[in-house]
């Protein structure tokens, strides 16, 4: 019977795996905000220098961060 070693990346156990599932989504949905604020946050003459469409931009601001 041969013996093969495991990588470090296939032995990852289940819960090992859904916890940097769980990681990364938080990450991702902490992004979000970020991104949220920092648009609220704009004055609306870099608003419309940057050629954003007000409207458009008060949608993403006002989505749940667990929206994308």
């Amino acid at each position: 019977m041969a013996v093969t070693s495991l990588s470090p990346s296939c032995a990852r156990t289940r819960p090992e795996r859904a916890e940097s599932a769980r990681a990364g989504l938080l990450r991702l949905w902490l992004g979000r905000i970020r991104a949220r604020r920092a648009l609220a946050a704009l004055h609306p003459d870099q608003v419309r220098e940057a050629g954003l469409d007000p409207f458009r931009l008060r949608a993403e601001m006002i989505k749940p961060f667990w929206q994308g």
